[in-house]
């Protein structure tokens, strides 16, 4: 057990890295760009097990969360971590005979990726409580590290059990739990400020014979797909327009010298569609006006939006956060020393 006085530098192993930033690549994102802006090393492609600092980690995490979206950001980074970061450990351990044995072993499988995993399982007043230890700062990409830590725990006792398992209740170290109810739903009660995580882990779940089999080894392609080829250059081409003018199919069509229909078949060949593509063109673009510190009235009025009611209920849809609750949790955040 490592103390918050250690002075090891937290690591991690490379490949967890790589993983996200392949899926920053799928989701329209430069994989160049977001390894520099991270502090990563330019040859991550080439690299899976050797380690490397934590702190790019948190930051990749973070600037996920911060370009796509807390709706797209929670998808994507179950969908990463349930088809390409479990797999990578789930086989060590098949020997065990239930979720109670898995949980118990975690403490020793997950050192081999991280040098300061600190995880275990409390029993307290007939209750049995699933932990993690972190050190806790107030950096604007600890949360998003947490949130990791949060998900993964929730991603591996489902794939444990096959089942689309939720813990009733999760304790928290942060102080705000939008983000999680955004993403993991409102049927979890939330304590945040605590000491570590927990997850409230039922007798009946703890007792479920394991069934992992070779299929749950296998690394996996991603279930979800966002901006392939043709996408990414429709976003790219219609982003300087999206401030200055409310965009419609035909206009954006004439701008791409196709028929509205033409496009519209090429982006749902992708899997998107136009309104889709506007959204988060939109959405791209409030966040950015956003960090000037327009006020929301003139976001709203400048995006084209009849009222602000209209542009907030449009930014939820795709955030999963009101814009007034975004500057809160990741603005705020942002501008943290």
């Amino acid at each position: 057990m490592i103390s918050g006085k250690d002075p090891i530098v937290p690591l991690i192993k490379s490949g967890y890295a790589r993983l996200i930033v392949e899926i920053f690549y799928e989701y329209n994102h430069d994989p160049h760009k977001v390894i520099k802006d991270s502090g990563l090393p330019p040859d991550l492609f080439d690299l899976d097990q050797e380690f490397l600092p934590q702190e790019p980690m948190k930051k990749l995490i973070y600037l996920l969360a911060n370009q796509l979206g807390l709706t797209q950001f929670g998808e994507i980074l179950r969908t990463a971590i349930r088809r390409k970061a479990i797999p990578r450990l789930i086989g060590e351990f098949a020997d065990c005979k239930t979720v109670k044995d898995a949980l118990e072993l975690t403490q020793t499988v997950f050192q081999h990726d991280s040098t300061v995993v600190n995880v275990g399982l409390e029993s307290s007043h007939g209750r049995t409580w699933y932990w993690c230890k972190r050190r806790a700062d107030e950096s604007a990409h600890f949360l998003w590290s947490e949130v990791w830590a949060v998900l993964y725990a929730v991603e591996f006792i489902r794939v444990l059990t096959h089942s689309d398992w939720l813990p009733s209740q999760i304790k928290i170290q942060s102080n705000d739990s939008d983000i999680y109810s955004s993403i993991l739903g409102n049927s979890i009660q939330y304590f945040v400020g605590n000491e570590r995580i927990e997850w409230l882990i039922d007798d009946d779940v703890l007792a479920q014979q394991l069934r992992i089999t070779a299929k749950d080894s296998e690394a996996k392609a991603p279930l979800i797909r966002w901006h392939a080829n043709f996408t990414d250059r429709v976003f790219t081409s219609l982003l300087p327009y999206v401030r200055e003018r409310n965009l419609t199919l035909e206009e954006a069509a004439e701008l791409l010298s196709m028929s509205p229909r033409t496009l519209q078949r090429r982006l749902t060949e992708e899997r998107t569609s136009f309104r889709r593509l506007k959204d988060n063109l939109l959405y791209t673009v409030a966040v950015d006006m956003m960090a000037e510190d327009l006020s929301l009235t003139h976001i709203a009025s400048q995006l084209g939006y009849s009222n602000i009611a209209h542009f907030s209920r449009s930014f939820k849809r795709i955030s999963g956060l009101t814009p007034k609750v975004y500057q809160k949790v990741i603005l705020s955040l942002d501008r943290d020393p």
